[in-house]
Parts: C-alpha cells; sequence; structure tokens
C-alpha cells in the first residue's frame, strides 16, 4: 500500500507534441492564385460547352465508321470519306455505286439516271401531255358577239349589228323637241347686206322616239348624213328620265353620245369624248365631222 500510494504521487510526463499542425493552421491560399484557378476553371467549362452536340453524341455512341478510322468532325469530311470508299475499286464499291444510280454493270453502263444521260422517258411524258393539252380545246370566256348577232334576243335592227343599247331609263318625250339644219354658205355667195352666213334647209322632229342614230347607213339611220367624213354610225340623240335632285321630278332630257366615230361630234365647237352621255340645252349646236352642217336644238315655242 505504501507503494501504491507512492506511484500515485509521482508526476506524469505531459504527452508528445503531434507532428501535424491543427485545422486552424492550415496553409493560406493568396488571392492571385485564388483568381487563377477560377478563370481557368471558367475557361474549360466554355470549351466543353462549344463542343457541337453532334460530336458529343458521336464521340459517346459512334467513335469509329467503317474503316475503324476516327469519323471526320465536319459534313464535308465525313462525304469526302465516303467517296474515297466507294472508289477504291472494290466489289462493295461497285455493289453501292450499282445501287445508287441503278447500273446494273457496274462500270461503262450508261444508266437511267447517269450524268449527262437523256431522260427519254420523262421527254415522251411531255410530248404527251402537250398533245393531249392541245387537242383538247380550252374554255373560251371572250366576247364572240353571237348574242349581239342575234335578232330576238340581239341589238340588231335590219341586220346590222348596233353600236349602242339603249339604257333602262329610256322614254319617249312630251316636250316637242325639234332639229333645225343650217348649211354655211360659201363666202363668194355672201353678200354685205345679209348678216347671216347659213341658210336654213330642213326642220327636223325628233319627239316621236326615244332614239334617234345619225350616220350614213341608209338601214339603220334615223337622221342620214351623206358626208364623207361621217361614220356609218356616227352618234345617237338619246332621251332619257332623269330626277332633278333638288325637287325630285322626273323630266326626260336629250342626251347626245359619239358612237366612236373617226372625225368627232362636236357640240357649241366642243368634241365629246366617245361612249359617254351629254346632255344637250335649248339652242345648242351640233356639228358632225368636217360637214359643214348646223344642227340647232329648240322646242315649238323655242323663239
Amino acid at each position: 500500500s505504501t507503494l501504491g500510494n507512492a506511484s500515485s504521487s509521482i508526476p506524469q510526463p505531459p504527452p508528445p507534441a503531434s507532428s501535424s499542425p491543427p485545422v486552424e493552421a492550415t496553409r493560406q491560399i493568396s488571392e492571385d492564385d485564388a483568381v487563377a484557378a477560377l478563370i481557368s476553371s471558367a475557361q474549360s467549362h466554355l470549351e466543353s460547352r462549344q463542343v457541337p452536340q453532334e460530336s458529343r453524341y458521336r464521340s459517346r455512341y459512334d467513335k469509329t465508321d467503317a474503316t475503324n478510322e476516327p469519323r471526320p468532325a465536319s459534313f464535308h469530311q465525313r462525304q469526302n470519306r465516303r467517296n474515297d470508299y466507294r472508289d477504291d475499286g472494290t466489289e462493295n464499291a461497285k455493289r453501292s455505286r450499282r445501287r445508287r444510280w441503278g447500273d446494273e454493270e457496274g462500270d461503262g453502263a450508261t444508266s437511267r439516271h447517269a450524268w449527262g444521260a437523256r431522260d427519254t422517258n420523262h421527254d415522251d411524258d411531255d410530248d404527251t401531255k402537250k398533245a393531249s393539252l392541245e387537242d383538247k380545246q380550252l374554255a373560251n370566256f371572250g366576247l364572240s358577239g353571237a348574242l349581239a348577232k342575234d335578232s330576238r334576243t340581239g341589238n340588231t335592227y335590219n341586220g346590222i349589228v348596233l353600236k349602242f343599247s339603249e339604257p333602262p331609263e329610256a322614254r319617249t318625250p312630251h316636250t316637242k323637241w325639234r332639229l333645225y339644219v343650217f348649211k354655211k354658205r360659201p363666202k363668194t355667195a355672201q353678200t354685205n347686206n345679209d348678216d347671216s352666213s347659213s341658210d336654213l334647209i330642213e326642220t327636223l322632229h325628233i319627239a316621236k322616239q326615244s332614239a334617234y342614230l345619225f350616220g350614213r347607213e341608209r338601214k339603220v339611220a334615223d337622221v342620214l348624213v351623206e358626208h364623207g367624213s361621217l361614220s356609218r354610225q356616227h352618234c345617237v340623240l338619246q332621251y332619257r328620265a332623269v330626277t332633278d335632285k333638288g325637287t325630285g321630278v322626273v323630266r326626260c332630257l336629250p342626251y347626245l353620245m359619239d358612237l366612236g366615230s373617226a372625225h368627232g361630234t362636236f357640240v357649241n365647237g366642243s368634241r365629246l369624248e366617245s361612249a359617254r352621255y351629254y346632255e344637250l340645252r335649248k339652242k345648242d349646236v351640233i356639228t358632225l365631222g368636217a360637214s359643214s352642217r348646223e344642227y340647232v336644238l329648240m322646242t315649238e315655242n323655242t323663239t
């Protein structure tokens, strides 16, 4: 017991110091090293993202081609490699060429799809289609003139096609309109005592029908004119029922229309445009072409 108490009273030596530094004593990384590490990591990540998706899939699933060589990266390189393989003269290349172009005899045979070969079958088909189109008459929607020449439904009179058709508002007037026809005198026949330079040669009563045709065609003309400068169907005087916008009263008024004559129709010295109606008023003077006759429009009670 004495020895036990003595050993317990002997002081114990301290534990030996550890050779490894504590956690707090690890080496500190400088700021420049940290920036360089970040830049290196970012560059490697960027390079990995720039690799095409097709290349990543190819490197993963199909790393070699038929020749057990690495597959080229671009499309044109692969196409060139494929052409070299087909043209190497082997039996496999000939079989591939026959399967591609339909060449049953291999080299030296001209196929339907060979470069520079004419497709005779296709040309024959085109000729057949053209012949069928020529034989088949296409629809023609142009004016044939058959309706105008129909005496029952067309616009004809005495077997002659008229250049005009009366409008729906055509009416026979109640007013007794007249045309006084004057002919200019030659300058040698004029006298100093006579103020008038023209003579009255005819009075036309033009209130019995809705339209009067002027022209040289005797079969259809209502007012026959024989001057050489005038057309067969020169112009037409048409009566139309027109509603007055101010009063609302319907009035039957005379209109004049040129029928495409060569030398024109004139009212008070002004030439009329073809195929247009121009309203006439009392005392208007109508002249036709180069004719010396003047047609003065008046009514029965006009003085």
